[in-house]
């Protein structure tokens, strides 16, 4: 069976899909993964697809299940355990019409089980997401960035921001405007829904400021270290450029994934963001910085990673102490088992499983074929105009530049390389032959097909 895998923002899901694929391609079965031409193929497939469906695409899981095959609802941001009841919404609409309603762990399982009537309650599974099963120090190799190193050193301090709602590049309103008139992304219509974004883009305008003193006060405390602060892929970065200016061992950054970052720096701070979570994982030291704290309002699963600091002097104590306690480190592990299946077991393992359970492994597929010259050449005419009115002033550019920042144009050795790095860190990976179907857009073979 042919599975696809959608992506949204390159940086965030790339390397999750890639090691789902080489775990489908262990059970003979082929992906295609990428941009937005891998949802071109699935509506055009006469076969049954395995869909890991990373939007909540009503619309399309209905036309896959239609030609007999089956939905994984995989988003990549997962479910916080309290999350508003108009986030959790989200996932209620999608039980009906998808084969898995795939979550973290089995505590956000439980949290949509009780809200589901009982003959629903089946398609929830708590198989963990794909992206964190590269959460470990067994991956970091894998992320480790040569010339971030070379740059900014081994032991930089890293802060993380997550204040994409009152921060956004675009601007609050127009981005809200613009999810409202997205297929599936309708809740953003809805008054409650709405005065849940304010509330928390009120939330995060409390957070900016404390932050920028937070790194001003680590450049001042660790003069030889580099502070790195990082905001989210869709933050704004002129506030903090605009604070941190005058600091010569402060750098707003924004390339590459937050891992590569996270892989070679001696602390990582943030305040409710995943970030949190994956550098425990990945052996860093981890601060949870804490100079306004909601627990209604704030994500309470990154809210569990890392040590619990209301001031900034506590930070830099933390910093210089160099590592967390063990005895703390392995409490939080424990508090996180139940939100995250990936401790238990890898997700790409479960989803495989389930997805070559619904047919014989290593059956006959059919696969698909690269776009026809004039197809490729609209794929490139698009991209190319992209390209162009990215240079737009106001909010037209700023609109495009969100697009094209969220997947640039990948080169087909990239991917090769990803595919091959993975391999190194587990060996055991099947071989697979990768070939590029259209812009963005890529299929992976086992080897043996």
């Amino acid at each position: 069976m042919l599975c696809a895998i959608p992506i949204e923002i390159f940086a965030r899901e790339m390397d999750g899909a890639l090691y789902l694929a080489l775990h489908l391609a262990a059970r003979g079965m082929p992906t295609i993964l990428g941009e937005r031409m891998v949802d071109r193929y699935v509506l055009e497939s006469r076969s049954p697809v395995a869909y890991f469906d990373s939007d909540h695409s009503q619309f399309n899981d209905a036309q896959v299940l239609a030609r007999g095959g089956m939905v994984f609802d995989l988003h990549p941001e997962g479910l916080n355990l309290l999350d508003s009841p108009q986030v959790l919404t989200k996932y209620l609409n999608m039980a009906p019409k998808v084969s898995h309603l795939c979550t973290w762990g089995e505590g956000q399982a439980d949290h949509v089980r009780q809200a589901l009537p009982s003959d629903l309650r089946g398609v929830v599974r708590a198989t963990g997401h794909p992206s964190f099963d590269l959460t470990s120090e067994r991956f970091v190799p894998y992320y480790r960035d040569e010339s971030i190193v070379r740059e900014h050193g081994e032991d930089f301090l890293l802060i993380n921001t997550n204040f994409s709602y009152y921060n956004h590049i675009m601007g609050l309103d127009r981005y809200v405007e613009m999810l409202g008139k997205t297929t599936g992304q309708e809740i953003f219509n809805t008054p409650e829904h709405l005065a849940f974004v304010r509330s928390l883009a009120s939330y995060q305008a409390q957070l900016l400021e404390p932050f920028v003193e937070l790194a001003r006060t680590l450049a001042t405390a660790f003069p030889e270290r580099h502070v790195i602060l990082r905001p989210h892929p869709t933050e704004g970065h002129d506030y903090y450029k605009s604070r941190l200016g005058d600091l010569p061992n402060v750098f707003v950054k924004h390339s590459g994934s937050v891992r590569q970052w996270i892989a070679s720096a001696g602390a990582v701070i943030h305040h409710d963001c995943t970030s949190g979570v994956e550098a425990l994982l990945m052996g860093r030291l981890t601060i949870q910085y804490r100079p306004v704290f909601d627990a209604e309002i704030a994500s309470t699963i990154p809210a569990l990673a890392g040590l619990e600091l209301e001031d900034a002097a506590s930070v830099v104590d933390a910093v210089r102490a160099g590592s967390m306690p063990q005895a703390k480190f392995e409490e939080q592990i424990g508090t996180l088992k139940p939100y995250f299946a990936n401790l238990a077991r890898p997700a790409s393992r479960t989803l495989a499983q389930l997805a070559g359970a619904f047919g014989p492994e290593g059956g006959k597929t059919d696969l698909p074929r690269p776009l026809g010259l004039w197809r490729r050449l609209g794929c490139w005419r698009k991209h190319l105009s992209k390209v162009i009115r990215a240079h737009q002033p106001g909010s037209n550019g700023k609109k495009v530049r969100y697009a094209l920042g969220k997947f640039p144009r990948i080169a087909p050795r990239e991917i090769e390389s990803r595919l091959d790095a993975l391999r190194r860190c587990e060996p055991e990976l099947p071989r697979v032959r990768l070939e590029a179907l259209a812009l963005n857009t890529f299929l992976v073979v086992p080897e043996a097909c």
